[in-house]
């Protein structure tokens, strides 16, 4: 778990200086979760998955993903900070776990792939190629 505390922080400083909050928002739990605390803007659980599953090894899935305001540049901003965080600590792919109809369109306007019809997988290159391109 210590390994991924690293991890959990800079998720934590992205959050306090995007969205201005002066406390620590980011936890992580015993089964490698990171979750954000009860707050108005920001809802966020993300599991770490190393292992093969439904996703491809070395994942970092996007279980949960909200922003208060929505259409507003939040999510890409997210994904693209979220694409070099994962490439820092060795992952190699991001995952979204069971998608609704905006988070597919999301997904599939980043090139997202789908596994099953509702959870969806990109390589971090793919993801990095796609915002170099922007």
């Amino acid at each position: 778990m210590i390994e991924y505390e690293e991890l959990r922080a800079d998720i934590d400083r992205y959050l306090m200086e995007r969205f201005k909050y002066r406390k620590s928002l980011a936890f992580l739990t015993v089964d490698n979760v990171i979750a954000t605390r009860r707050n108005s803007r920001v809802d966020l659980y993300l599991r770490i998955r190393r292992i093969e599953s439904n996703f491809p090894p070395d994942c970092l899935i996007i279980a949960r993903l909200g922003f208060s305001k929505e259409r507003v540049g939040h999510g890409t901003h997210f994904l693209q900070f979220l694409t070099e965080a994962t490439r820092k600590h060795g992952f190699s792919h991001i995952g979204i776990e069971c998608a609704n109809a905006k988070s597919s369109s999301f997904a599939k306007k980043l090139g997202f792939y789908s596994i099953d019809g509702e959870n969806y997988a990109i390589a971090t290159t793919n993801l990095i190629s796609y915002f170099s391109m922007e």
